[in-house]
């Protein structure tokens, strides 16, 4: 008896529903979570208005793609106003070996090519040191012979705007309608591709270009620099013995105009014939003989070109 008194109850261990309480149903507990968990239908956005915003955005998107496309601004010219891009002192070799060694300007165009895959420049640093000493001869001019602020100003722009960069616009480009057109090797295959938009040329010009518009500017550019040293800067020296009515200072500025114009087809004649898909650009120099035989008849009929020129700048 005392043994069964003595005896402790027998305890069993706690269990999850011991301390949570008992557990609902599963069904029921899934369906209470989801309901939870789920927001309500109203704060919902609808799915009609995502697509049309979404829609919208990408019109827009479009729309500026197309835009920055059309209006972006050409490296060339953006180089323009940031100066530390410009190479002025390869400018400044290229002008000093078109006076004395023009060829050696042209040779330097086939490390361009491989480097660049381009023959045109991309560095603006050449048309701003000339349209720099362009105006800086207007002025001079302009103190000299057309006293005057206004003058001086309309100077600067005629013999910047229009004698260089208008005059320059329409010989590149009959010299790029020429070299596309003429020029032209059979075998030579267009630059443009699918990846580059139509040019304003290729609007009204019905050939694929091979020869790059910018080009045929650059050797315009080239050439001018002969100009501007003959006619801008030894003019000025010597304007006051120009304008004389004899024999000599007739021939001397026959000659000098002479000199200038054909130096410049020359320099032309050198850029389109370092082109290996052009032949026959002897042509070129074809106008050396004209230009020679109008210096023969205006000398001996007396008439002074650079008389005539200069009267009809500041008369």
């Amino acid at each position: 008896m005392s043994k069964r008194n003595d005896a402790k109850p027998l305890i069993l261990p706690l269990t999850s529903e011991d301390i949570v309480g008992e557990a609902p149903p599963t069904s029921q507990f899934d369906r209470l979570s989801a309901a939870s968990s789920m927001p309500s239908q109203s704060s919902l956005p609808s799915l009609s208005t995502y697509a049309q915003r979404q829609s919208h955005r990408s019109r827009l998107k479009k729309i500026r793609d197309n835009l920055n496309s059309r209006f972006r601004v050409p490296k060339y010219f953006r180089r323009m106003v940031v100066f530390n891009s410009l190479d002025f002192e390869t400018a400044f070799w290229e002008m000093m070996n078109l006076i004395y060694n023009p060829k050696r300007v042209y040779k330097s165009l086939y490390y361009q090519k491989q480097t660049k895959n381009k023959w045109a420049r991309d560095d603006p640093s050449f048309v701003l040191i000339l349209c720099f000493f362009l105006t800086i001869s207007a002025v001079f001019w302009g103190i000299m012979y057309a006293p005057g602020v206004v003058g001086i100003l309309k100077l600067v722009l005629y013999m910047v705007i229009v004698d260089f960069l208008l005059f320059g616009l329409v010989i590149a480009t009959i010299g790029w309608i020429l070299g596309n057109k003429f020029f032209l090797l059979p075998e030579a295959q267009p630059v443009q591709d699918s990846s580059h938009p139509d040019t304003i040329f290729s609007k009204y010009f019905k050939f694929d270009p091979v020869l790059e518009w910018s080009y045929c500017f650059d050797v315009h550019c080239n050439a001018y620099l002969i100009i501007w040293i003959s006619l801008y800067l030894f003019q000025f020296f010597l304007i006051p013995l120009l304008r004389m009515n004899n024999i000599v200072s007739t021939i001397l500025g026959n000659t000098l105009y002479l000199v200038a114009l054909s130096y410049y087809f020359v320099i032309t004649f050198y850029g389109y014939n370092a082109l290996p898909f052009l032949h026959k650009t002897e042509y070129l120099l074809l106008p050396l003989a004209g230009f020679a035989i109008t210096w023969a008849i205006l000398t001996l009929t007396g008439v002074n070109i650079a008389n005539v020129m200069s009267n009809s700048y500041f008369d």
